[in-house]
C-alpha cells in the first residue's frame, strides 16, 4: 500500500462581488482567489483561478464542498507549462475559508463521498498512454492514501454501495492494434482487487443505483434492468419505461424523498422532455427553454443559457409555477456546475463589470436564504 504526504495550504478569503452596485437580490457570494494568501497574478494580468482547472463540485452538505481538479493553467517564470498537480480545495463554512491540498502529479477528475470516506481518482496519463490512481481519503484529507495504481487503464465511473464494495470503468489499448477496450469492473475490498464483470451494462453504470450489495439497477434500451455484477445474471423489472417515439435520459436520485426518476425525451424535439418517477409513475413535463433540471422533492432548479448569460429558474411546486432570476453581473462556465438541497449553486463565473479589480474568474456560490 502506497501512503504519501500531502502539500496542506490553509487560506481564508472574504466574499466580494463583482461589482459594487451589485444587487443583494443576486443571490450570490462571489469567491475572489486573489484574496486568498499565496494565490498571486500572473503577469500581472491573470487572476489567480485561470491556473487551475476544475473538474467536479462536490457538496457534501450546505456547508461543506470539495473543488476537484487540476493546476494545468500554470506556467512557470519562462511561461512554459508545467506538469499539472492534483488539486483540491476544500471548504466547511460555505466559501469563507478554504483549504489547499497538493495530491501529487495529475488532475483529479472525479469523487464519490459514501460511509464519511472519499474515494477520488486522479488521473495521471501522460503522451497518450493511460494511468491513475484510486485515492481514500477523509473528508479533511488529513488522513489518505493511494488505493491503487493502474500503470495502462483510465479508471472512470466509480459508484460504490459502502466503503468496500462499489464498480467502476476501466479503459485500456490494445497492445497489438491499439483499439480502445472499455471493461466494468467490481471490488468487494475498497479498491484494492478489481475483478471484470461479466454480461456488464454496455454503457457503464454512471447513471444507476445498487439495490443490493450485489445487485444495480439501471435502465438499457428502455427497460429498467437489475443486474447482479457478481454472478452476471439480469432480471427486467419494468419491459418498457419510455412511450413510443420518446427515450429515456439517466437514472437519478431524489435526494429529499430517496425516489428514483428518469428524464424521458422526444426522440425528435429536443425541447420536449419530462421528468418520470418510478415508484409513483408521476410525469412532469418540463417548460422548453429548459434543457436540465436538478430536483429535491417539490423544488426543481436549473441554470439556464439564455445567449451569453444564464439564469436561474426554480420552481417550489414541482413545475407548476417557475420564477426566473437573470444573472447579468458575470459569465457563467457551463461546467462544472452543481447544485445541493433546496437552491444551493454552485458555479465558476466571470466578472467583467466595474474596476479592473473587480473583474475576472471566481467561484460563486448561491444561497437559497436569499430566495425572494
Amino acid at each position: 500500500m502506497k501512503f504519501f504526504k500531502l502539500i496542506g495550504v490553509f487560506i481564508v478569503i472574504n466574499t466580494v462581488s463583482c461589482q459594487s452596485k451589485i444587487k443583494q437580490s443576486m443571490n450570490w457570494e462571489i469567491i475572489d482567489f486573489s484574496k486568498i494568501p499565496g494565490e498571486t497574478f500572473r503577469d500581472d494580468f491573470f487572476e489567480p483561478i485561470t491556473k487551475y482547472d476544475f473538474n467536479q463540485i462536490l457538496p457534501l452538505n450546505e456547508n461543506h464542498v470539495i473543488l476537484l481538479g487540476d493546476n494545468s493553467g500554470d506556467r512557470n517564470e519562462d511561461y512554459l507549462s508545467k506538469e499539472s498537480e492534483a488539486i483540491v480545495f476544500i471548504s466547511t463554512d460555505g466559501g469563507k475559508n478554504l483549504e489547499k491540498h497538493i495530491l501529487g502529479k495529475g488532475s483529479l477528475t472525479e469523487a464519490i463521498y459514501i460511509e464519511n470516506t472519499l474515494f477520488l481518482v486522479n488521473e495521471t496519463s501522460k503522451d497518450g498512454k493511460f494511468s491513475s490512481q484510486l485515492i481514500k481519503s477523509d473528508t479533511s484529507f488529513k488522513k489518505k492514501e493511494v488505493i491503487n495504481e493502474f500503470k495502462t487503464e483510465k479508471l472512470t465511473g466509480i459508484r460504490f454501495f459502502s466503503s468496500n464494495i462499489g464498480v467502476a470503468s476501466f479503459f485500456h489499448r490494445d497492445s497489438i492494434n491499439q483499439e480502445l477496450i472499455v471493461e466494468d469492473k467490481y471490488t468487494l475490498d475498497g479498491g484494492k482487487k478489481w475483478t471484470k464483470i461479466i454480461n456488464s451494462n454496455e454503457n457503464g453504470f454512471t447513471f444507476s443505483r445498487f439495490t443490493s450489495s450485489e445487485e444495480i439497477e439501471y435502465i438499457e434500451s428502455n427497460k429498467l434492468i437489475k443486474f447482479n455484477f457478481i454472478t452476471g445474471d439480469k432480471d427486467t423489472m419494468i419491459e418498457e419505461i419510455a412511450p413510443q417515439g420518446y427515450k429515456c435520459m439517466g437514472y437519478y436520485k431524489d435526494l429529499k424523498t430517496t425516489e428514483y426518476y428518469t428524464f424521458i425525451e422526444n426522440i425528435n424535439d429536443k425541447t420536449d422532455w419530462s421528468i418520470k418517477y418510478f415508484d409513483t409513475q408521476e410525469v412532469i413535463q418540463i417548460p422548453k427553454e429548459i434543457d436540465n433540471i436538478e430536483v429535491y422533492g417539490n423544488y426543481l432548479q436549473a441554470m439556464v443559457k439564455d445567449g451569453a448569460y444564464y439564469n436561474y429558474v426554480w420552481s417550489e411546486n414541482k413545475g407548476k409555477t417557475w420564477h426566473t432570476e437573470k444573472l447579468r453581473d458575470f459569465f457563467v462556465t457551463h461546467r462544472p456546475i452543481e447544485y445541493y438541497g433546496k437552491g444551493y449553486v454552485y458555479a465558476f463565473v466571470t466578472c467583467f463589470k466595474g474596476k479592473k479589480s473587480e473583474k475576472g474568474g471566481r467561484f460563486a456560490i448561491r444561497k437559497p436564504a436569499y430566495n425572494n
